[in-house]
């Protein structure tokens, strides 16, 4: 684990580094830009898992609140409090109030919270998660907590991959060539990315 760390801690630094350059106009233009595009794809009415970003991640949010205004419906996740961390799902709306997480820094949504599987028992599901980058193969890098690998490796073993769509969303510059950060066996694949500039499917 330890060239392979190194080596993603390098690419996660790069990007976090570029992102902090980013001033606050930038990046509420960026998120305009991201809401644009996402409203070109996704459906009016549909269920869609999405997160509260991060200070510098790329910022879901105005999307969400327009797609709210148009019918949908929004999960977002939360750490359980469980013997291993993971993510469990609350129900979101634009008045619904948030958490400051005791240790990362973000917030999170107050409310009762549901198993990914009970979320999926609603019908299928389009997921929107954060990342740092993503290569054209659609292998994720996070920010190294392994939520999200940890959830997908969940699904594939109760079965329910096929009901959920994985879009990763990253901004400028952060869709890499293959090889640009190594690829371990447990790393999540997503089949499109979301950009500032457009939405690309990727073979997987």
């Amino acid at each position: 684990m330890g060239e392979i760390g190194a080596a993603k801690r390098q690419v996660r630094g790069r990007v976090r580094d570029a992102r902090r350059a980013l001033g606050a106009e930038a990046r509420r233009r960026l998120g305009d830009a991201l809401a644009r595009v996402l409203e070109e794809h996704v459906p009016a009415g549909s269920r869609v898992a999405a997160y509260l970003p991060m200070p510098e991640e790329p910022d879901v949010r105005p999307f969400l609140a327009h797609h709210l205004a148009r019918g949908g419906e929004v999960a977002l996740p939360r750490v359980a409090e469980t013997a291993e961390p993971q993510l469990e799902w609350v129900d979101w709306t634009l008045e619904a109030p948030t958490r400051r997480h005791p240790v990362l820094p973000l917030d999170e949504p107050e409310g009762p919270g549901r198993e990914i599987e009970r979320l999926l028992d609603q019908g299928p599901l389009l997921m929107l998660l954060p990342a740092l980058a993503v290569d054209t193969r659609g292998h994720r890098l996070g920010q190294g907590g392994g939520y999200y690998d940890r959830l997908f490796a969940r699904l594939d073993a109760a079965g329910r991959l096929t009901d959920v769509a994985a879009w990763a969303v990253v901004g400028p510059g952060e869709v890499l060539p293959p090889g640009t950060f190594p690829v371990e066996a447990h790393d999540l694949q997503v089949e499109a990315v979301v950009t500032p500039e457009r939405l690309r499917r990727l073979v997987l």
